[in-house]
């Protein structure tokens, strides 16, 4: 195996990785995007359309990360219906399978 065509192709994933995470961080905070990102909960009336400082609107943060993975199925499920649920667990199942 050739060591630098595997570090070549990890650094190349994980630059692609960064740039994705980036990217949607910053697109979910702008004000055009609210309904994409915050449609259920805009009809709720649980967030509120606010504008953030221009500045914060452009700088990625990763809080949106630390949420999503702490996330339990209750919540899903009330978030996004039975769907979301059973694929997470779907994906678990998987992954498992694919650790035996």
């Amino acid at each position: 195996m050739d060591v630098s065509a595997l570090l070549t192709s990890a650094g190349i994933n994980i630059a692609i990785c960064v740039v994705l995470v980036s990217l949607y961080s910053i697109l979910r905070k702008q004000p055009a995007n609210y309904c994409v990102y915050f449609g259920r909960l805009l009809s709720d009336g649980r967030v509120k359309r606010h504008d953030p400082r221009w500045y914060e609107r452009f700088a990625p943060s990763p809080s949106w990360l630390v949420k999503a993975w702490e996330t339990t199925e209750e919540e899903m499920l009330a978030a996004a219906g039975l769907d979301a649920v059973v694929f997470i667990r779907m994906v678990i199942c998987r992954l498992m399978i694919l650790h035996l």
